[in-house]
Protein backbone atom coordinates (compact mmCIF):
# COMPACT_ATOMS: atom_id res chain seq x y z
CA UNK A 1 0.00 0.00 0.00
CA UNK A 2 1.18 3.50 -0.83
CA UNK A 3 1.45 6.10 1.91
CA UNK A 4 -0.51 8.49 -0.33
CA UNK A 5 -3.56 6.21 0.02
CA UNK A 6 -3.62 6.44 3.83
CA UNK A 7 -5.94 8.87 5.62
CA UNK A 8 -5.65 9.37 9.37
CA UNK A 9 -8.81 10.92 10.82
CA UNK A 10 -8.00 11.97 14.35
CA UNK A 11 -9.66 13.58 17.32
CA UNK A 12 -7.47 16.21 18.95
CA UNK A 13 -8.10 16.76 22.70
CA UNK A 14 -7.11 13.64 24.61
CA UNK A 15 -6.19 11.75 21.43
CA UNK A 16 -3.42 13.66 19.70
CA UNK A 17 -3.18 16.49 22.23
CA UNK A 18 -2.44 15.93 25.91
CA UNK A 19 -5.75 15.82 27.81
CA UNK A 20 -4.59 18.27 30.48
CA UNK A 21 -2.34 20.80 28.74
CA UNK A 22 -3.12 20.22 25.01
CA UNK A 23 0.59 19.80 24.19
CA UNK A 24 1.93 17.59 21.38
CA UNK A 25 5.58 18.64 21.06
CA UNK A 26 6.76 15.12 22.00
CA UNK A 27 5.30 13.76 18.76
CA UNK A 28 5.59 16.78 16.46
CA UNK A 29 8.52 15.33 14.52
CA UNK A 30 6.65 12.05 14.11
CA UNK A 31 3.56 13.84 12.76
CA UNK A 32 5.67 15.78 10.28
CA UNK A 33 7.44 12.59 9.19
CA UNK A 34 4.07 10.96 8.48
CA UNK A 35 3.04 13.98 6.40
CA UNK A 36 6.34 14.02 4.52
CA UNK A 37 5.74 10.45 3.32
CA UNK A 38 2.41 11.44 1.78
CA UNK A 39 0.11 10.20 4.54
CA UNK A 40 -2.83 12.56 5.01
CA UNK A 41 -3.78 13.57 8.55
CA UNK A 42 -7.27 15.03 8.99
CA UNK A 43 -8.17 16.41 12.43
CA UNK A 44 -11.83 15.56 13.16
CA UNK A 45 -12.65 17.44 16.33
CA UNK A 46 -15.29 19.18 18.42
CA UNK A 47 -12.93 22.16 18.39
CA UNK A 48 -13.85 25.34 16.53
CA UNK A 49 -12.35 26.39 13.22
CA UNK A 50 -10.04 28.93 14.86
CA UNK A 51 -8.89 26.47 17.57
CA UNK A 52 -7.87 23.93 14.93
CA UNK A 53 -6.08 26.61 12.93
CA UNK A 54 -4.12 27.53 16.07
CA UNK A 55 -3.02 23.90 16.25
CA UNK A 56 -1.79 24.19 12.65
CA UNK A 57 0.23 27.27 13.62
CA UNK A 58 1.98 25.22 16.30
CA UNK A 59 2.48 22.32 13.90
CA UNK A 60 3.78 24.57 11.13
CA UNK A 61 1.51 22.87 8.57
CA UNK A 62 -1.98 23.45 7.20
CA UNK A 63 -4.14 20.32 6.95
CA UNK A 64 -7.63 19.40 5.78
CA UNK A 65 -9.90 19.25 8.84
CA UNK A 66 -13.38 18.72 10.26
CA UNK A 67 -14.66 21.07 12.97
CA UNK A 68 -17.39 21.09 15.64
CA UNK A 69 -18.30 17.39 15.66
CA UNK A 70 -18.70 16.98 11.92
CA UNK A 71 -20.43 20.29 11.22
CA UNK A 72 -17.99 21.46 8.53
CA UNK A 73 -15.09 20.16 6.44
CA UNK A 74 -12.36 22.63 5.42
CA UNK A 75 -9.17 22.80 3.34
CA UNK A 76 -10.21 19.99 1.02
CA UNK A 77 -7.80 21.27 -1.63
CA UNK A 78 -4.99 20.19 0.73
CA UNK A 79 -6.37 16.66 0.60
CA UNK A 80 -6.37 16.68 -3.18
CA UNK A 81 -5.99 19.69 -5.46
CA UNK A 82 -8.46 18.17 -7.93
CA UNK A 83 -11.36 18.40 -5.49
CA UNK A 84 -13.35 21.42 -6.60
CA UNK A 85 -15.60 23.00 -3.98
CA UNK A 86 -16.73 26.48 -3.04
CA UNK A 87 -14.25 27.79 -0.47
CA UNK A 88 -12.75 24.25 -0.35
CA UNK A 89 -15.36 23.41 2.30
CA UNK A 90 -18.45 21.31 2.92
CA UNK A 91 -20.99 22.68 5.42
CA UNK A 92 -23.10 19.92 6.96
CA UNK A 93 -24.91 21.82 9.72
CA UNK A 94 -27.44 24.54 10.36
CA UNK A 95 -26.19 27.63 12.15
CA UNK A 96 -25.86 27.94 15.91
CA UNK A 97 -28.64 30.54 15.83
CA UNK A 98 -31.06 28.03 14.28
CA UNK A 99 -30.04 25.30 16.71
CA UNK A 100 -30.49 27.57 19.72
CA UNK A 101 -33.95 28.63 18.52
CA UNK A 102 -35.05 24.99 18.34
CA UNK A 103 -33.67 24.39 21.82
CA UNK A 104 -35.44 27.39 23.34
CA UNK A 105 -38.81 26.79 21.72
CA UNK A 106 -39.16 23.01 21.55
CA UNK A 107 -37.15 21.44 24.40
CA UNK A 108 -39.19 20.90 27.62
CA UNK A 109 -38.20 22.73 30.81
CA UNK A 110 -37.28 19.45 32.55
CA UNK A 111 -34.34 19.13 30.15
CA UNK A 112 -33.51 22.81 29.70
CA UNK A 113 -33.09 23.40 33.44
CA UNK A 114 -30.45 20.64 33.55
CA UNK A 115 -28.32 22.37 30.90
CA UNK A 116 -25.53 24.62 32.11
CA UNK A 117 -24.26 26.24 28.91
CA UNK A 118 -20.58 27.18 28.81
CA UNK A 119 -21.35 30.61 27.37
CA UNK A 120 -23.47 31.45 30.45
CA UNK A 121 -20.76 30.54 32.98
CA UNK A 122 -18.36 32.95 34.62
CA UNK A 123 -15.01 33.20 32.89
CA UNK A 124 -13.29 31.33 35.73
CA UNK A 125 -15.82 28.49 35.48
CA UNK A 126 -15.43 28.40 31.70
CA UNK A 127 -11.66 28.06 32.01
CA UNK A 128 -11.98 25.40 34.67
CA UNK A 129 -14.52 23.39 32.68
CA UNK A 130 -12.69 23.57 29.36
CA UNK A 131 -9.18 23.42 30.80
CA UNK A 132 -8.19 26.60 28.96
CA UNK A 133 -6.49 29.84 29.96
CA UNK A 134 -7.50 33.45 29.21
CA UNK A 135 -5.61 33.42 25.91
CA UNK A 136 -7.34 30.41 24.34
CA UNK A 137 -10.79 30.59 25.94
CA UNK A 138 -12.28 33.07 23.40
CA UNK A 139 -11.35 30.76 20.53
CA UNK A 140 -13.24 27.85 22.11
CA UNK A 141 -16.32 30.02 22.63
CA UNK A 142 -16.36 31.32 19.06
CA UNK A 143 -18.62 28.56 17.74
CA UNK A 144 -20.61 28.45 14.52
CA UNK A 145 -22.53 25.17 14.82
CA UNK A 146 -22.61 23.79 18.36
CA UNK A 147 -23.65 24.60 21.93
CA UNK A 148 -21.26 23.22 24.60
CA UNK A 149 -22.73 22.51 28.03
CA UNK A 150 -22.59 20.57 31.26
CA UNK A 151 -25.67 18.37 31.75
CA UNK A 152 -26.63 18.08 35.42
CA UNK A 153 -28.59 14.86 35.31
CA UNK A 154 -28.34 11.08 35.56
CA UNK A 155 -27.22 8.82 32.74
CA UNK A 156 -30.86 7.83 32.32
CA UNK A 157 -31.90 11.45 31.89
CA UNK A 158 -29.02 12.05 29.49
CA UNK A 159 -30.29 9.19 27.32
CA UNK A 160 -33.81 10.60 27.41
CA UNK A 161 -32.52 14.07 26.53
CA UNK A 162 -30.50 12.65 23.67
CA UNK A 163 -33.53 10.82 22.28
CA UNK A 164 -35.68 13.94 22.51
CA UNK A 165 -33.09 16.02 20.68
CA UNK A 166 -32.96 13.31 18.03
CA UNK A 167 -36.72 13.71 17.52
CA UNK A 168 -36.04 17.39 16.77
CA UNK A 169 -33.31 16.62 14.26
CA UNK A 170 -30.51 17.49 16.69
CA UNK A 171 -27.80 15.47 18.44
CA UNK A 172 -26.18 15.40 21.86
CA UNK A 173 -22.46 14.67 21.55
CA UNK A 174 -20.45 13.60 24.59
CA UNK A 175 -16.80 14.63 24.55
CA UNK A 176 -14.03 14.19 27.06
CA UNK A 177 -14.98 17.33 29.02
CA UNK A 178 -18.42 18.59 27.96
CA UNK A 179 -21.54 17.76 25.97
CA UNK A 180 -22.42 19.58 22.74
CA UNK A 181 -25.84 20.11 21.21
CA UNK A 182 -25.38 20.00 17.45
CA UNK A 183 -27.30 19.57 14.24
CA UNK A 184 -27.95 16.06 12.93
CA UNK A 185 -24.33 15.55 11.92
CA UNK A 186 -21.41 13.61 13.36
CA UNK A 187 -17.71 13.06 13.00
CA UNK A 188 -18.48 9.79 11.25
CA UNK A 189 -20.84 11.32 8.69
CA UNK A 190 -18.34 14.07 7.88
CA UNK A 191 -15.58 11.48 7.49
CA UNK A 192 -17.83 9.39 5.25
CA UNK A 193 -18.57 12.47 3.11
CA UNK A 194 -14.85 13.06 2.55
CA UNK A 195 -14.07 9.43 1.72
CA UNK A 196 -17.08 9.19 -0.62
CA UNK A 197 -15.95 12.31 -2.46
CA UNK A 198 -12.50 10.84 -3.02
CA UNK A 199 -13.94 7.56 -4.25
CA UNK A 200 -16.57 9.00 -6.57
CA UNK A 201 -14.74 12.01 -7.98
CA UNK A 202 -11.16 10.77 -8.03
CA UNK A 203 -11.73 7.00 -8.18
CA UNK A 204 -9.32 6.52 -5.26
CA UNK A 205 -9.63 3.88 -2.57
CA UNK A 206 -8.20 5.32 0.66
CA UNK A 207 -7.27 3.25 3.69
CA UNK A 208 -8.58 4.93 6.84
CA UNK A 209 -7.04 4.97 10.31
CA UNK A 210 -9.13 6.65 13.02
CA UNK A 211 -7.93 7.78 16.46
CA UNK A 212 -10.35 8.78 19.22
CA UNK A 213 -10.97 8.71 22.96
CA UNK A 214 -14.59 9.73 23.63
CA UNK A 215 -18.19 8.77 22.77
CA UNK A 216 -18.37 11.47 20.11
CA UNK A 217 -15.60 9.60 18.24
CA UNK A 218 -17.53 6.33 17.99
CA UNK A 219 -19.27 7.20 14.72
CA UNK A 220 -15.93 7.61 12.93
CA UNK A 221 -14.26 4.70 14.72
CA UNK A 222 -17.00 2.40 13.41
CA UNK A 223 -16.31 3.41 9.81
CA UNK A 224 -12.54 3.05 9.84
CA UNK A 225 -10.38 0.32 8.38
CA UNK A 226 -8.27 0.59 11.55
CA UNK A 227 -9.89 2.03 14.71
CA UNK A 228 -7.58 3.21 17.50
CA UNK A 229 -8.45 4.32 21.03
CA UNK A 230 -6.35 6.44 23.40
CA UNK A 231 -6.88 6.04 27.17
CA UNK A 232 -7.88 9.04 29.28
CA UNK A 233 -6.35 9.78 32.70
CA UNK A 234 -8.52 8.52 35.58
CA UNK A 235 -11.29 7.38 33.24
CA UNK A 236 -12.23 4.03 31.71
CA UNK A 237 -13.20 5.36 28.29
CA UNK A 238 -14.77 3.30 25.51
CA UNK A 239 -13.80 0.05 27.21
CA UNK A 240 -17.01 -1.75 26.17
CA UNK A 241 -16.97 -0.57 22.57
CA UNK A 242 -17.77 -3.53 20.33
CA UNK A 243 -15.73 -2.88 17.22
CA UNK A 244 -13.46 -5.50 15.73
CA UNK A 245 -9.76 -4.96 15.28
CA UNK A 246 -9.37 -2.04 17.72
CA UNK A 247 -5.85 -1.00 18.64
CA UNK A 248 -5.77 0.44 22.17
CA UNK A 249 -2.85 2.58 23.25
CA UNK A 250 -1.14 1.89 26.55
CA UNK A 251 0.06 5.48 26.85
CA UNK A 252 -1.95 8.69 27.16
CA UNK A 253 -1.88 11.39 24.48
CA UNK A 254 0.24 12.56 22.85
CA UNK A 255 2.60 9.55 23.00
CA UNK A 256 -0.36 7.18 22.77
CA UNK A 257 -1.17 8.69 19.37
CA UNK A 258 2.28 7.87 18.05
CA UNK A 259 1.98 4.39 19.57
CA UNK A 260 -1.26 3.48 17.77
CA UNK A 261 -0.25 5.04 14.45
CA UNK A 262 3.00 3.06 14.43
CA UNK A 263 1.06 -0.12 15.23
CA UNK A 264 -1.52 0.64 12.52
CA UNK A 265 1.12 1.27 9.88
CA UNK A 266 3.07 -1.83 10.85
CA UNK A 267 -0.05 -3.94 10.24
CA UNK A 268 -0.06 -2.78 6.60
CA UNK A 269 3.69 -3.27 6.28
CA UNK A 270 4.77 0.35 6.58
CA UNK A 271 7.71 0.54 8.96
CA UNK A 272 9.38 3.80 7.98
CA UNK A 273 9.04 5.08 11.56
CA UNK A 274 11.42 2.52 12.97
Amino acid sequence: MKCEDILIFTDLDGSLLDHDNFEFQDIKDFILKCLDTGIKIIPNSSKTKIEIELFFNQLGKELPYISENGAAVHNLDLLNANLKLKDNSIILSRSIKEILEIFKTKVPLEFREKCDFIEDMTQDKQMQTLGLNHKYLPFALNRDYSLPLIFNGSRKLIREFSLFLKSLGLKLHEGGRVFNICDDCSKGFAMKSVVKKLRTELKSNPYTIVVGDSPNDISMLKQSDQPCIIPLPNKDNLIDLEIKNIIRAKKYAPKGWEEVIKSSLKKININFVG
